[in-house]
């Protein structure tokens, strides 16, 4: 009977190890043999079967796999050693058997609340943003004495199980643990301290701030600040902490320059707190050379506002002070788009979540292209934290994204830490151009995720991943990771549509039907020339997917239609010879009008416009906002021209921010002085509040030194011309009155009248 219990209990171990791809440790019926005791840990997904129900089975083996892998992590940093054995007898539920005597002073209770604390914030993350939901852990413990005889040894780890289950269902008392204590004495010793990360200006790599990250004890269960607020939340201490921790991150914030910020994280709950009194946060500020505008508070979104009229008039009240407000893990928590919007944050921060595979996943740039768009729309900033590698900043600097936070940056530290030698040096993608068609576009701009499977994999499993996604074309075949071949879907259902198709790649793998010569082109392969190669293939071929590749390895596929549209849209405004940006006529439409008014004889003046200062609004608030000026200024030029010129006049975009007029020489002066007025009023809501009001910006030099910078300004030069000039000649002229213009500061224009 004692073997037949151990073989079921080994199958369900194996069972369930196979299916959560656990490793396999010894067998449980061995190690209890040879172990005098064990201390016996269970933790159980609440409701799982529930939950298991109305998520659906892929996600509940997702998390059982998340479960155990942080079981297994937080076995390392709590046990302090690697001999500990997890294993599974049921869906949902999870036992760490330690053979290893704890410490006589750290019950199995405290340690069992522990993982129990840690697991559940480790999910909350990734579980909010899947399900909206929290997810609850039951933590049982219970010690198993081995028995003098093996006839009773198996008995008695049953039981042990089971009492450990019936642990898990009574309710902890946690004013009674011991670590309820420790909390109490870090509490009135004040023993907290803060770490501080920087917040990037992805631009020009300037630090716009620092979030201040609470750290409790070395050696201690409350190092963590996930268990330390976790503690003060159960115990109602809340206030106290988050008020201990707002004070250390300001007394211990240090030198800094009048713009940086301080953000501090701060609960729903706190800032609607009577005692939240911002007189005790200013006296503070005051001591410490800080104002309100250094501040920024940080709301978690994980946290749900039951009270959002006043948590809404006491957040109003404190920016009214001249505190800023950030929303933290937007995205991911209980508040949506329309509360943000109503609450108007000064920042939007996106979880790490949002970064992650960025360089591929189309669907999470779509979603930080809006963000970022609606930070804007709002008058705030977004931030995206979690960037840990490169290329992840490059792509978000790329797409325009205003502030960046993660480990590629800078680990927290205890004293502010610098910017890491690879974030100072990193440049962006010299060839990308966000949303502008132009030669030269690498292929990575239009990739697509893509499935993958092993050579290995059954042709039913490939056949029932394109029935369960209709908008997918293909299927690449890889090799860790690495693509080997490609199965278009029109190719696999030729195979498979015979008369005994089915029957007979029933049992063949993936690769007896793949193309095992596929197109594979590098990520900064432009587009011309992927499509080239693409067309190049055999008729049977040519329109099959292309598979694109970083440093060899899967990124994902562009189909063959993107590419062709993508060229003719670049084609088509070369055509027509229009700027991209603008829309407006380019060089060779400009040569064309100087050209045709050289021979009708007819006096004409050149307006040649120029944007002052412009490189440095570029490199501080990005090429997106940068283009946003150039469209700015185009309108206004087009405008002014149209109102006060002739019916014929012409308005041209030679390149960056460089425009040209042409129009009657009486007309001249008055377009100018029109599109100076205008512009200067407008060109201040492209600008932070704080720059805007100041009327300048500090910013990097063609030097490489910070200087304070004039806003941008527009600088024109009117030629006065006669029909007998030639392009070299008037080219000539107007570059050294331009000059002349830009000698001038702020909006101007100067006229020179050329005598026969």
């Amino acid at each position: 009977m004692l073997q037949l219990l151990k073989k079921k209990a080994s199958d369900i171990v194996k069972n369930q190890n196979e299916k959560l791809n656990l490793f396999e440790g010894p067998g449980i019926g061995s190690l209890i043999q040879n172990v005098g005791c064990l201390n016996i840990l269970y933790f159980a997904v609440q409701d799982f079967p529930t939950l298991a129900a109305m998520y659906g089975p892929e996600w509940a083996e997702q998390l059982e796999t998340e479960i155990r892998m942080y079981i297994d992590v937080e076995g390392r940093e709590i046990l302090q050693q690697e001999e500990f054995h997890v294993f599974s007898f049921n869906a949902g539920e999870f036992f760490l058997l330690d053979p290893k005597e704890r410490i006589v002073c750290v019950s199995l209770e405290e340690v069992a609340y522990q993982f129990k604390v840690n697991l559940e914030n480790r999910l909350k993350s990734d579980q909010i943003s899947r399900t909206g939901n929290n997810v609850t852990i039951n933590s049982g413990h219970s010690s198993f004495q081995a028995a003098q005889t093996n006839d009773k040894l198996w008995s008695s780890f049953l039981s042990a199980i089971g009492e450990a289950r019936l642990e898990a269902q009574k309710n902890v008392d946690i004013s009674k643990l011991e670590l309820s204590n420790e909390f109490i004495d870090i509490l009135h010793s004040s023993d907290i301290r803060c770490h501080y990360q920087p917040i990037v200006n992805l631009n020009d790599k300037s630090i716009h701030g620092w979030e201040a990250l609470a750290r409790g004890p070395i050696n201690s269960p409350f190092r963590s600040p996930l268990t330390l607020f976790d503690m003060a939340e159960k115990l109602g201490k809340l206030f106290q902490l988050e008020k201990m921790c707002r004070e250390a991150a300001i007394k211990e914030f240090g030198e800094h320059s009048p713009h940086h910020k301080l953000f501090l994280n701060i609960h729903p709950r706190t800032i609607v707190d009577p005692k939240f009194t911002s007189g005790e946060t200013k006296i503070l500020l005051d001591r410490w050379g800080l104002k309100p505008g250094n501040i920024v508070f940080e709301i978690t979104e994980r946290h749900s506002v039951k009270d959002f009229k006043t948590f809404r008039k006491t957040l109003d009240h404190y920016r009214n002070q001249g505190y800023l407000v950030a929303i933290d893990d937007a995205g991911t928590g209980y508040s949506g788009l329309s509360s943000i919007a109503e609450i108007k944050p000064d920042y939007i921060k996106l979880d790490k979540s949002f970064v992650d595979n960025i360089e591929t996943n189309q669907v999470n740039r779509a979603l930080i292209d809006t963000f970022t768009d609606f930070a804007e729309k709002i008058g705030g900033k977004l931030i995206v934290e979690g960037i840990e590698t490169q290329e992840q900043a490059r792509t978000v600097t790329d797409m325009g994204v205003h502030l960046g936070q993660g480990y590629f940056f800078a680990k927290p530290q205890r004293l502010k830490p610098e910017l890491t030698e690879q974030a100072i040096n990193m440049r962006r993608n010299s060839n990308f151009i966000a949303n502008v068609a132009t030669y030269g576009i690498p292929v990575k701009n239009l990739v697509n995720q893509v499935e993958s499977v092993e050579a290995d994999t059954p042709v039913p499993i490939a056949q029932q991943i394109f029935k369960e996604t209709n908008a997918l074309n293909c299927v690449v075949v890889v090799k860790n990771n690495y693509p080997c071949g490609l199965v278009m879907e029109y190719n696999l259902n030729k195979h498979l549509s015979g008369k005994y198709g089915v029957a007979l790649y029933s049992n063949k793998p993936i690769s007896s039907v793949m193309d095992d010569a596929p197109l594979i082109v590098d990520l900064e392969t432009t587009v011309e020339k992927v499509s080239q190669q693409a067309m190049a293939r055999s008729r049977k071929k040519a329109y099959d997917d292309v598979i694109v590749t970083w440093k060899g390895q899967l990124m994902g596929t562009v189909s063959v239609q993107k590419l062709l549209d993508t060229l003719a849209h670049v084609q088509v405004e070369v055509a027509k010879g229009t700027n991209p940006l603008s829309g407006l006529p380019g060089n060779l439409d400009i040569e064309k009008e100087i050209d045709r008014r050289m021979k009708t004889c007819e006096k004409y003046s050149i307006i040649y416009a120029d944007l002052d200062n412009f490189k440095v609004y570029n490199d501080t608030y990005g090429f997106k906002n940068g283009d946003k000026i150039i469209l700015q200024i185009s309108k206004i030029i087009s405008w002014a021209t149209k109102k006060h010129g002739n019916s014929d006049d012409f308005v041209g975009h030679i390149g960056g921010d460089d425009f040209v007029m042409v129009t009657n020489p009486a007309k001249a002066e008055r377009i100018c002085k029109s599109i100076t007025r205008v512009f200067k009023r407008l060109v201040k809501n492209n600008y932070n509040t704080e720059d805007a009001g100041k009327g300048w910006m500090e910013g990097k030099g063609r030097d490489g030194s910070i200087s304070k910078f004039p806003l941008v300004s527009i600088s024109m030069a009117i030629l006065d011309c006669e029909h007998d000039q030639n392009l070299m000649e008037i080219g000539e002229q107007a570059a050294s009155l331009k000059k002349w213009a830009k000698s001038i500061e702020g909006n101007c224009w100067v006229r020179e009248r050329r005598k026969k």
